[in-house]
C-alpha cells in the first residue's frame, strides 16, 4: 500500500515538473468559468453569474462562502451539485436556466446547513419548496416565478425564516390569469419573519393570520380593495408598510391599469390601530379621496408618508386634520393629486401643515396650479426643520419674488418642469381665468425620471449630486426664462447651486443677471441659447466653481457671431467647465484662460475642424489652462492629432479621454510631455496597429482602454516601459494573435487586469505562447471562458481559446528527449530522498541486526530509575517552559496521593556536559519519557534525538517508556502517531479543550505516569512487548 502511493506521488511530481497548470487546483485555472474573490479569510466568493454554463461547475472548494449561479443554461441541480460545499452561506439560483424552469432534486440543498440566503427567483416554481430547504436559512428570495397558492403545507419547513420575498409572481408583465389565493393563517407558523414581501401578485385582500415579528410588509400592486379593522391586528412591531398601487389611478398609465370597483382603497378607519411602531407608510396610487385622522391617532412614531398619486387635491388645500398626529414626520409625499380636468389659477395649501414640525423633505409635484400667492405656502413658513420643498411640474406661471425669503432654512428649492416666465413680465398677462380646464394638461404617473418605488431622496433623480453637495439649491429647470435679470434671485437668498437648465434662455451675458447670487458656486445654463460674445461674462461669479454650458449649440453653429470664450479669466476659483454638445467647429477666440481649471468636458464639438493640419490657429486652444488635470475630448470627428498640438496640450494632466472618434494613429512618443497622466481612453476610434512605445510611455499610466478600434497587431515593445499600468482593455478589436515577445514585456509592468472580449483569435498553433502565458500567468481575463472565443478555424468558431488543445502543438521528439532527462533526474533525486528521509530507521535496524546476529545479543539492564518521568519539552518557548514548571510539576510532584519525582532540563541538567549525554542519562535514569508536543517543538533537532533515544530503550531492553502529551494538536497525519494510538492508545494524552475536563486530564496523566506501558497495551499486540 505504502508502495503504490509513492509510486503515485512520482507520477504526480512528473505531472507538475512537466506541466505545471496540471497541478493547479482547478478554480485556479484560467478554464475555470467562475471568478472568486477572498473579502477575508471567512468570505470565499465563486462569481459564476452569466457564464453561459448548463451545470455546475466543477472545482469549486468546499470553503466556498457565496456561490452565484443566475443567468445561466443550468436546466438541473442533482443530488451531488453541491454536496462538498458545506460552508455556503449564500446561494443564488436566480434565472440559473435563463427563465425557463429548473429541476431541482430532492437532496440537494439539505446538506448545506450553514446556508443563510438562498436565491431562487425566475426560475418558474409554482409552489415554495419548503421540505427541500435546510433549517438554516433565513433569507429567501423566490420572486419572478409562478407561485399562485399558499397555504400552511407549503411554508412547512420555514419556520427559521426571517425575510421571505415573493413579488411579481403574478403580474400584468406576467399574468396567471387568476388571484393570488392566500389561505388563513398560512404565514402563522414562521414565527420568526421579519421582512415579507407580496406585492405585485393579484393579491385580492391582506393574507389573515400575520406573525407578529414582521417589522416590513410590502403589499404593493395588488387587487386589494378593502382594509379591514383586523388585517393587521397584533403587528406592534412592524416598522414599513407598503399599500400603493392596489387602486390605481388609470388615466395615461404605461401598463394594463384595471381601477377598483368603489375607485378607491376603502381602509377602516382603526385599520392601522395596533401599528404603534411604524415608521413608513406608502399609500401612493390608491386613487384616495380622503384621509381619515383615525388612520394616524396611534402612529406617533411614522416617518414617512407616501400618499402621492392620489385624488387628495381637496384634502390637502381644506382642512387635514390627519397632519395633527403627525408631530415626527420627516418626508410627506403628496405628489400627483391633481384634480382631473382641473387648473386653478391658485391654492392655499392647509393650515394643518404647520402641524408638522420635524417635516424634513416635502414633495408637492403635479398638484398642477397656475400662481404661488402669498398664501400658497404661508403654513410652511413656521416649519424649521425642512430642507427640501419640490414644487415641479405643477406648470406654475407665475410665483410671487418674496415668498421664498422667507424659507430661509431651505436646503433645496425645486421648481423644475413648471411655466414660470422672467420676472419682469407682467403677471397680469400670464394668468388663464379661461382656462381652468387644463385641457392638455395630461400627467402619466410613471413615466417621470423618479423611481419605481415613488420613495423619494433628495438625491435621487432631482439634482446633481455635486449641486446638491456645495449647499442651498435652487432649480428652475425646463421653465420659460427665456430672460435672466438679477430680479429674478433677489428673493432667494444665500444660493450655491443654480439649475437654469432648459429654459431657452437666448440673451448675451454682460456679466449682470447674477449679481444678487455673489455666493454661487454651482451654475447650470445647458439646454440653452446661451450667447458669449462679452468678454466681461459672468465676472460677477467670483467663487463660481463649477458651470455647465452644454447643448447651447444655437450660436455656435450660426454664422456670422461673435463666439467668447474669454469669460474664463473671469473666474478664479472655476474648477469645472462643461461645453459638450455644443457643435463648435469656429470661435473668436482662438485661446482659452484660465489658473484654476481642472476638469474641461469639451465632447461633442468639432475638433477636427478647428485642428485642420493647414488652419494653425487653434492649436494652442487648450495650453494656457495651465491646471487642468481631466481633459475629455471625446466625440469630435477627429481622423488625427496635429503633432503639435500634442505638445500644446497641457503637461498637468492625469486623465485625457479621447473616444468616440476616428483617429488611425496615436503618437504614442508624444505621451513624453505628460508625465502625471494615469488614465488614457482611446476607445471606439479606428486605430489598427500599436507601435513599441519604448521609454516614452508615462511611468504613472494605471489605466488604458484601447477597446472597439480596429487594432489587429501589437509590437513587441508595446508598453514595454509602462510599469504602473493596472488595467489595459483591448476588446472588440481585431486580434487574432498576440505574440510572445509582446507578452514577454507585460511582466515588468504590475498589469492586474487585461481585458480581450470580442476578437477574432485564431485557435491554432501560433496562439500557443499566448495561450501558455494565459495558463500561468496572474492577470485578471475577464469573461475569459465565454467572451474570449476563437474565429478560425471553422470547427472552433465561438469556443473558448482557452479550451484549445495544445497538446495538437508540442514538438514530439523536443519533448520526449527533455521529458527523459527531466524525469530521470527527479526520479533518481526522489528515489534517494525517499531512501535517506523514510527508510533510516530500517537501515539501522538491519545494521544492528546483523551485528547482534555476528556478536551475539546481550541484553541491557537499566539501573534502577532515578525518576518516575524525563520531561522534554521546547524550552526555547517561554510560556510552554512556565506552563511546564508551574503546572505540570506541581501537579505531578506536590499534589496527588502520590509523588511522582521528574526530571527537568531547566532544573535537573548539570551545566557543561554536552546536550546528548544529558539526554541519554535523563532517558536511562527515567521510568518513563514525557513528550510535551508543541507544533514547532516538533520541528526541533532535539525532538528527534529524543524520540530516538527513547526507541533505542525499547530495542536495547524491550521497555517502552514514551508517553506524548499533546499541549497542541500535531502530527495529525503521522503514521508513527496513528500507528500508536493502536498499540497504545492511552500513553498518548490531549489536553483539554475546557476547563472542567483539567482534573480528568490530571488524573489520567498520573495513572500513565505510575503504570508501565506494557500493562495498558492493547490485548492483542501485548505479547510482543513483553519480557518472558
Amino acid at each position: 500500500m505504502t508502495f503504490k502511493w509513492w509510486i503515485h506521488l512520482l507520477l504526480l511530481g512528473l505531472c507538475c515538473h512537466h506541466e505545471p497548470a496540471a497541478c493547479k487546483p482547478e478554480w485556479m485555472k484560467p478554464q475555470f468559468p467562475c471568478e472568486v474573490t477572498s473579502h477575508n479569510s471567512s468570505s470565499i466568493v465563486f462569481d459564476c453569474q452569466e457564464r453561459q454554463l448548463n451545470k455546475v461547475p466543477r472545482g469549486i472548494t468546499s470553503n466556498a462562502t457565496e456561490l452565484d449561479l443566475s443567468e445561466n443554461y443550468i436546466k438541473n441541480i442533482s443530488a451531488g451539485s453541491f454536496s462538498n460545499l458545506l460552508n455556503l452561506t449564500r446561494l443564488d439560483l436566480g434565472w440559473a436556466n435563463h427563465g425557463k424552469k429548473l429541476i431541482i432534486a430532492a437532496d440537494a440543498l439539505k446538506n448545506l446547513t450553514k446556508l443563510h440566503t438562498l436565491r431562487l427567483a425566475g426560475i418558474n416554481l409554482t409552489e415554495i419548496p419548503g421540505k427541500l430547504l435546510p433549517d438554516s436559512v433565513k433569507i429567501l428570495l423566490l420572486d419572478h416565478n409562478k407561485i399562485i397558492r399558499l397555504d400552511k403545507r407549503s411554508l412547512a419547513g420555514l419556520t427559521n425564516v426571517t425575510q421571505l420575498w415573493l413579488s411579481k409572481n403574478c403580474y400584468f408583465w406576467s399574468p396567471c390569469r387568476e388571484y393570488f389565493t392566500i389561505a388563513d393563517n398560512t404565514f402563522s407558523v414562521m414565527t420568526k419573519l421579519e421582512i415579507l414581501d407580496l406585492a405585485f401578485n393579484n393579491i385580492t385582500k391582506v393574507p389573515k393570520g400575520l406573525p407578529q415579528s414582521l417589522k416590513t410588509l410590502k403589499l404593493g400592486t395588488n387587487r386589494i380593495q378593502y382594509i379591514s379593522e383586523h388585517d393587521f391586528y397584533g403587528l406592534s412591531n412592524m416598522i414599513d408598510l407598503h399599500l400603493q398601487g392596489n387602486c390605481p389611478r388609470c388615466h395615461n398609465a404605461p401598463y394594463p391599469c384595471v381601477p377598483c370597483q368603489n375607485v378607491s382603497l376603502d381602509i377602516h378607519p382603526n385599520a392601522f390601530q395596533s401599528l404603534t411602531s411604524l415608521e413608513s407608510l406608502t399609500l401612493g396610487g390608491n386613487s384616495l379621496t380622503h384621509v381619515k385622522s383615525s388612520w394616524f391617532a396611534r402612529l406617533t412614531k411614522l416617518r414617512s408618508l407616501i400618499l402621492s398619486f392620489n385624488l387628495l387635491f381637496e384634502a390637502i388645500t381644506t382642512e387635514a386634520a390627519f397632519f395633527r398626529y403627525l408631530h415626527k414626520l420627516e418626508k410627506l409625499d403628496i405628489s400627483f393629486n391633481f384634480a382631473p380636468q382641473h387648473y386653478p389659477t391658485k391654492i392655499n395649501f392647509s393650515k394643518d401643515f404647520s402641524y408638522l414640525v420635524s417635516l424634513k423633505t416635502l414633495h408637492l409635484e403635479g398638484l398642477v396650479f397656475q400662481n404661488i400667492g402669498p398664501d400658497t405656502l404661508s403654513p410652511l413658513y413656521e416649519l424649521k426643520n425642512l430642507s427640501a420643498l419640490n414644487l415641479g411640474t405643477n406648470f406654475i406661471i407665475y410665483s410671487d419674488p418674496s415668498i421664498f425669503h422667507k424659507f430661509s432654512h431651505l436646503k433645496l428649492i425645486y421648481l423644475s418642469e413648471n411655466r414660470l416666465y422672467p420676472t419682469s413680465v407682467k403677471s397680469s398677462q400670464l394668468t388663464c381665468d379661461g382656462y381652468s380646464q387644463g385641457s392638455d394638461l395630461s400627467i402619466s404617473p410613471l413615466v417621470m425620471k423618479h423611481p419605481k418605488d415613488r420613495v423619494y431622496e433628495l438625491t435621487h433623480g432631482l439634482i446633481k449630486q455635486e449641486c446638491f453637495d456645495s449647499g442651498r439649491v435652487i432649480s428652475l429647470s425646463s421653465n420659460n426664462l427665456f430672460l435672466i435679470s438679477p430680479e429674478q434671485f433677489a428673493n432667494f437668498g444665500n444660493i450655491s447651486c443654480l439649475n437654469l437648465s432648459g429654459n431657452g434662455f437666448s440673451a448675451a451675458i454682460n456679466g449682470t443677471e447674477f449679481s444678487t447670487l455673489p455666493n454661487l458656486t454651482y451654475l447650470d445654463l445647458s439646454y440653452n441659447k446661451i450667447d458669449l460674445a462679452y468678454d466681461n461674462a459672468f465676472q460677477e461669479l467670483q467663487k463660481l466653481q463649477v458651470l455647465d454650458l452644454s447643448h447651447n449649440s444655437h450660436y455656435f453653429t450660426a454664422f456670422g457671431v461673435t463666439l467668447n470664450l474669454n469669460f474664463t479669466r473671469n473666474l478664479p476659483d472655476l474648477r469645472v467647465l462643461n461645453m459638450s454638445y455644443n457643435l463648435i467647429s469656429k470661435l473668436t477666440t482662438k485661446l482659452m484662460y484660465s489658473k484654476s481649471l481642472a476638469e474641461l468636458q469639451f465632447t461633442n464639438n468639432f475638433l477636427g475642424t478647428l485642428w485642420k493640419d493647414n488652419d494653425r490657429s487653434y492649436h494652442r486652444i487648450f495650453t494656457n489652462l495651465i491646471n487642468l488635470k481631466i481633459l475629455d475630448i471625446s466625440y469630435n470627428n477627429l481622423s488625427q492629432i496635429p503633432d503639435n498640438v500634442y505638445d500644446y496640450l497641457p503637461h498637468n494632466l492625469t486623465k485625457l479621454l479621447i473616444t468616440n472618434n476616428i483617429l488611425t494613429d496615436f503618437i504614442w512618443d508624444k505621451l513624453r510631455w505628460f508625465p502625471q497622466l494615469e488614465t488614457l481612453d482611446l476607445s471606439f476610434n479606428s486605430l489598427t496597429h500599436i507601435q513599441g512605445s519604448n521609454s516614452n510611455v508615462t511611468h504613472n499610466l494605471t489605466f488604458l482602454d484601447l477597446s472597439n478600434n480596429q487594432i489587429f497587431q501589437l509590437d513587441g515593445g508595446f508598453l514595454n516601459d509602462a510599469k504602473s499600468l493596472k488595467t489595459l482593455s483591448l476588446s472588440n478589436n481585431e486580434l487574432t494573435i498576440i505574440n510572445q515577445s509582446t507578452t514577454q514585456m507585460w511582466p515588468k509592468s504590475q498589469i492586474k487586469t487585461l481585458l480581450l472580449q470580442d476578437n477574432p483569435f485564431q485557435c491554432t498553433c501560433d496562439s500557443l505562447d499566448f495561450i501558455l502565458w494565459i495558463e500561468k500567468t496572474d492577470v485578471k481575463i475577464p469573461k475569459l471562458t465565454t467572451a474570449v472565443t476563437c474565429d478560425m478555424p471553422a470547427n472552433w468558431t465561438g469556443k473558448a481559446l482557452i479550451s484549445f488543445d495544445i497538446e495538437q502543438c508540442v514538438n514530439d521528439s523536443q519533448a520526449f528527449l527533455i521529458y527523459i532527462l527531466t524525469s530521470s533526474f527527479i526520479i533518481i533525486f526522489m528515489f534517494v530522498s525517499t531512501l535517506v528521509h523514510l527508510f533510516y530507521w530500517d537501515a539501522s535496524y538491519v545494521l544492528h541486526y546483523m551485528k547482534a546476529r555476528i556478536k551475539g545479543y546481550r541484553s541491557l539492564t537499566s539501573p534502577d530509575s532515578a525518576y518516575d518521568a524525563f520531561v522534554t519539552y521546547d524550552t526555547r518557548d517561554p510560556h510552554v517552559s512556565e506552563w511546564v514548571m508551574k503546572n505540570l510539576r506541581v501537579k505531578l510532584e506536590e499534589e496527588g496521593e502520590k509523588h511522582h519525582p521528574l526530571c527537568l532540563e531547566e532544573r535537573d541538567w548539570p551545566p557543561g556536559v554536552p546536550m546528548v549525554d544529558n539526554l541519554t542519562q535523563s532517558i536511562r535514569y527515567s521510568r518513563k519519557t514525557l513528550f510535551v508536543l508543541t507544533e514547532n517543538y516538533v520541528k526541533t533537532g532535539v525532538f528527534r534525538l529524543a524520540m530516538y533515544l527513547a526507541h533505542q530503550r525499547l530495542l536495547d531492553e524491550n521497555v517502552d517508556v514514551i508517553v506524548l502529551l499533546m499541549l497542541e494538536p500535531v502530527l495529525q497525519h503521522s503514521h508513527f502517531l496513528r500507528l500508536r494510538r493502536r498499540l497504545c492508545g492511552k500513553s498518548i494524552v490531549e489536553w483539554p479543550r475546557t476547563a472542567a475536563a483539567e482534573p480528568w486530564f490530571w488524573q489520567n496523566l498520573r495513572s500513565v505516569v505510575r503504570v508501565d506501558n506494557q500493562a495498558i497495551y492493547n490485548k492483542t499486540y501485548s505479547r510482543y512487548f513483553t519480557n518472558n
